[in-house]
C-alpha cells in the first residue's frame, strides 16, 4: 500500500495490514499503514497547501471536483468491481456507491450555490 503525502507516493511504515475477498479469502492487497510521523507530515502537508486552495476561485475547484466525477464515471466499472471484492457486496450493490460518490459532487455544488447565492421568494 502506497500512501500519497504532500505530493509524492510513500510506502507506509506502520503496522502490516491486508485485505482478503470476504467471500473467497483472496488475498487483494497488503502493504504498511502509515506510522505516526507519516501521519504528522500529511497532516502539516494539508495545513500548508490549504491556504492556496481556499484562494482558488470556486469555478477552479469545481473544474477540479468536476473532473473527479467524470474519472470516476470513467473507472465505474473497476470501481465498482474493487468494492464488490473488498466487500463482499453484490455488484449492483457495490455500483451504486460509485453511482453515490458521482453524485454528491453535483449535489455539493447545488448546495454550494444555494448557501452562497441570492434567491428571491415572492411574498404576499
Amino acid at each position: 500500500m502506497s500512501i500519497w503525502i504532500n505530493g509524492e507516493w510513500q510506502t507506509g511504515q506502520g503496522e502490516a495490514l491486508e485485505k482478503r475477498d470476504p467471500v473467497s479469502g483472496e488475498l487483494l492487497w497488503q502493504g504498511n499503514a502509515a506510522d505516526e510521523a507519516q501521519v504528522t507530515q500529511a497532516c502539516a502537508a494539508a495545513r500548508a497547501a490549504f491556504p492556496a486552495w481556499a484562494k482558488q476561485p470556486f469555478s477552479a475547484r469545481q473544474a477540479i471536483v468536476e473532473k473527479f466525477a467524470g474519472l470516476l464515471e470513467a473507472n465505474k466499472a473497476e470501481l465498482t468491481r474493487v468494492i464488490a471484492c473488498e466487500t463482499g457486496k453484490p455488484r449492483w450493490e457495490a455500483a451504486t456507491e460509485v453511482t453515490a460518490m458521482i453524485n454528491k459532487i453535483a449535489i455539493s455544488i447545488k448546495a454550494y450555490h444555494a448557501r452562497t447565492g441570492e434567491q428571491q421568494t415572492e411574498m404576499a
